[in-house]
């Protein structure tokens, strides 16, 4: 099993919480936002993403919807690589912006690793392409933007007055 936080391979020890384990107590304490979420009603999380769905861009300012748009980039030199994708909370576009830039720059910088940079780049391009071909949030908040309502009211909830 590996730990839901950093990724290591626990087999013994650590912390276990259901049917989680986490490879030491820093990364339990770490999931705790996690934990909370789970307890958050459905009702206010449909709350808080319909009122991000339909406030200003925080990018641009512009009139939304807004919604969680992902992209997806690629980094390699000689024999390192590092790819990753990241989520945005934008209209959709601002995340096209994103999406175009995370996209030219793979294009450019991600074939320069051996070998994963050869073999991950052509991935991440198409991966950018779907990205920007989607829109999420068209027809109402997507199950992103209630997964990011839920995150952020669990965060205010453990930030609020403790007794």
């Amino acid at each position: 099993m590996t730990c839901p936080i950093c990724g290591t391979f626990v087999l013994f020890g650590g912390v276990k919480d259901g049917k989680l384990r986490y490879c030491s107590r820093k990364c339990y304490d770490a999931d705790e936002v996690t934990r909370v979420a789970k307890q958050v009603p459905a009702a206010l999380v449909e709350k808080l993403a319909g009122e991000l769905h339909g406030s200003p861009c925080p990018k641009c300012q512009g009139d939304g919807p807004v919604d969680m748009h992902e992209s997806h980039s690629v980094y390699s030199v000689i024999i390192y690589t590092r790819w990753q994708t990241k989520q945005h909370l934008l209209c959709k576009r601002c995340a096209a912006k994103q999406q175009t830039m995370d996209l030219l720059g793979s294009l450019i910088a991600g074939w320069w690793g051996i070998p994963f940079g050869i073999i991950v780049t052509p991935g991440i391009l198409i991966m950018n392409v779907n990205s920007m071909l989607k829109n999420p949030g068209a027809d109402g908040p997507s199950d992103a933007l209630k997964q990011r309502a839920r995150m952020l009211l669990a965060a205010h909830r453990l930030a609020g007055p403790r007794r």
